[in-house]
């Protein structure tokens, strides 16, 4: 037969420029299609070898084979498949996008027959990203059919290609790429290997890289441990994938091997690093490792898992993923946010498992990845529950070096006690000190300390464990009356009558004017003079520094001012405030126990100068 020239369908040259500069976003995904599309081709003959018995033998042991010749800017990719005809070639690779894959999957159908495979599909489109890195593609394949003839299809991606007929004795299909002068890498051994192991690792097929000695060596790995049964893996199997994902040295602390059947299918590993990874904090850097029919799409697809659960790594792989033409984009479907539903339910059982069966590792868990996972209350509303058994928390009543949970909490709640207690800090020795927790610690109130910056965000988005209502005890009203053991009478302080107290307080608001929003008798202090509170609704003292951290021209909402009408140093100020010029002396010790409140809630006093030499001019007038 003489060689036969053909144009190219529609409109090639532009196509092929789209597909060269604008479809695939990384060059060595040339590689991964022509693997995918040569399992194809196997799978095809697979198939094919049922219903047909008169096909071409092979005497090649089934797989694919990589090739690459530097001297000769060559790379190499072969496999022992369904091979090509005539028709074939002018069919799918004349015809850009034209998917002979999807035409044998409708041929199947049309026999009745059972379509059982892991067919790739797009052999069109994915053979054309070779041209990214080949000046010149040749494609010699012969058909599997016993009468079949090998042909030559050759183009150098100018509009058109040619066919010749050649004698070819092995069916399959070879694949010659000639390699561009500047993108000489993909000649390279360990180039090469790199990219089948990162794409096609798991192929379903045993891919061989030949050396120039003809020798062969496989370079991938068939059978993947999460496509594996539970009991053929062991514990090293695992670890081993964990390691190769993950990039960490360490083993695990956990992983959770699982498979979905029905509707949706997909089998899937992760697992729970024992340390933080360095981007922990890094929200952009989280997702699984995303398998389709043992091709890598995404081995950071965000849509997989949370970003309070980032920590978290590991593989999914299903068959049911629609792709786009460059098998890189996911088109919008239904089906990730349903796989993503059920690995979150199986990361945080697994961790309800582990914080059941050894709370001590748990616990270790906790304290490195507890703020992040505390998140899932703010962005997670459905899980809610799951959350609030992993939460643990310190508290006022909790030992040092032990946690509780909103459950102990609740379970050893005081009498008549309605709300869970809490206070928010920078840290739990700030925070054990306010000022703020002296009536709880009275009559025996356990108080939560919230000391991470996301607890802020927890309170806010999740406001109810069982029947009791969650209660910052550094904003509005609280009245611990009747709650709890009632302190002895040698604890009680006499406090100030209403008569005796209100003069003293309209003073304070006088000199503090502008500066809080009121001044009032306080029911939660105890030994304390003054403290700080804001309004029920309003943001805590923490809330408002991270806010200020971000923004500095963030201004807070006005305090209210709490006084112990039963303080010894009060009694005393309403005793001078009595005596003759005493107004003018009381306005230094509001100056001064407003500086106090401020210093108790940890917030920055705007003169600290002023404040040092009144403290000083005060006690010098006390020594006299």
């Amino acid at each position: 037969m003489a060689q036969e020239t053909h144009s190219f369908q529609a409109e090639v040259k532009q196509l092929l420029d789209l597909m060269i500069h604008s479809l695939y976003s990384n060059k060595e995904i040339f590689l991964r299609e022509l693997v995918s599309n040569a399992s194809d081709a196997i799978d095809k003959v697979r198939f094919a070898e049922v219903t047909n018995s008169d096909l071409t033998e092979t005497s090649l042991s089934q797989g694919i084979r990589i090739s690459a010749f530097p001297d000769s800017q060559r790379l190499v990719v072969a496999d022992t498949g369904i091979g090509m005809s005539k028709e074939d070639l002018l069919t799918h690779l004349g015809t850009i996008a034209h998917s002979g894959t999807k035409k044998f999957l409708e041929e199947l159908k049309k026999e009745n027959q059972n379509p059982d495979s892991n067919l790739i599909g797009q052999f069109g489109v994915g053979f054309y990203s070779a041209f990214m890195v080949a000046d010149r593609i040749t494609v010699t394949t012969r058909s599997a059919d016993k009468n079949g003839t090998g042909y030559k299809w050759e183009s150098t991606g100018d509009g058109s290609f040619t066919i010749d007929e050649v004698p070819l004795q092995e069916r399959g299909t070879r694949i010659e790429l000639h390699i561009k002068d500047d993108e000489k890498e993909f000649l390279e051994d360990w180039r090469i290997k790199s990219i089948i192991k990162k794409y096609s690792n798991y192929v379903t097929y045993p891919i061989f890289f030949v050396d120039k000695e003809n020798k062969e060596e496989q370079i991938n790995t068939t059978t993947p441990v999460w496509a594996r049964a539970k009991s053929e893996n062991k514990p090293e199997d695992y670890n081993e994938l964990y390691k190769q994902i993950a990039m960490d040295f360490r083993d695990p602390l956990l992983y959770e091997h699982f498979k979905a059947e029905g509707t949706l299918s997909f089998d899937s590993v992760v697992f729970v690093p024992s340390e933080p990874p360095f981007d922990l904090y890094q929200r952009d850097k989280h997702g699984l490792h995303l398998y389709t029919k043992r091709v890598s799409i995404d081995d950071k697809c965000k849509d997989l898992i949370p970003e309070y659960l980032r920590f978290v790594s590991g593989v999914v792989e299903t068959d049911d993923l629609p792709l786009n033409v460059s098998r890189e984009i996911l088109q919008q479907n239904t089906r990730l946010p349903a796989i993503k539903k059920q690995v979150v339910k199986k990361v945080l059982g697994a961790l309800k498992k582990l914080a059941s069966n050894d709370e001590e590792k748990y616990l270790s868990f906790y304290e490195k990845f507890g703020p992040v996972l505390k998140e899932g209350f703010h962005f997670d509303n459905d899980n809610h529950d799951k959350l609030a058994e992993l939460a643990r928390f310190k508290s006022m009543n909790t030992p040092s070096g032990e946690w509780t949970t909103f459950q102990k909490y609740a379970d050893s709640k005081a009498e008549n006690q309605k709300e869970i207690y809490y206070i928010t800090g920078p840290n739990a020795d700030a925070v054990a000190r306010s000022p703020h927790l002296e009536a709880f610690r009275t009559r025996g109130v356990d108080v939560l300390f919230l000391t991470d910056p996301i607890d802020e965000w927890l309170v806010m988005s999740y406001q109810k464990f069982g029947e009791l209502e969650l209660k910052s005890i550094t904003k509005g009203n609280v009245d611990l009356s009747g709650v709890g053991k009632e302190p002895e009478k040698a604890e009680k302080q006499e406090e100030l009558k209403e008569t005796e107290i209100n003069p003293l307080l309209e003073s304070f608001k006088t000199k503090l004017d502008g500066v809080v929003k009121d001044v009032k008798v306080s029911k939660r202090l105890t030994e304390s003079p003054v403290c700080l509170v804001a309004d029920e609704n309003a943001m805590s003292a923490q809330m408002e520094q991270l806010m200020k951290a971000s923004n500095k021209d963030f201004e807070g909402s006005k305090k209210i001012l709490e006084v112990n009408a039963s303080h010894p140093l009060i009694k005393n100020l309403r005793e001078l405030q009595q005596k003759e010029g005493g107004d003018e002396k009381i306005k230094e010790w509001v100056e001064i126990l407003y500086g106090t409140a401020l210093l108790s809630e940890g917030s920055p006093i705007q003169d600290p100068g002023t404040f040092a030499k009144k403290i000083t001019k005060v006690m010098e007038q006390a020594s006299l």
